[in-house]
């Protein structure tokens, strides 16, 4: 059984993708925006649906592959 890999181009870096939501929770007074990295996404998700954490996501105000972008367009960081 021959399996193909394609080789990656040794100049490509993995690239992450940044989400920034508008959020509440019973702890601030007012929504603000929190940073998330797609890959904690998920664990974030059931976190909340689970009751572990007491956050609610609304909408998505930017998504960036550039963390430094994400981190200064939010208040709170998951990443």
């Amino acid at each position: 059984m021959n399996a193909q890999i394609e080789a990656q181009p040794l100049h490509s870096l993995p690239t992450e993708l940044y989400r920034v939501y508008e959020a509440t929770d019973p702890f601030h007074a007012r929504p603000y925006r929190l940073a998330l990295c797609l890959a904690r996404e998920k664990t974030l998700l059931e976190d909340i649906s689970s009751g572990r954490r007491l956050l609610r996501l609304g909408r998505v105000v930017m998504e960036t592959r550039e963390a430094a972008l994400a981190c200064a367009g939010a208040e709170a960081l998951y990443l």
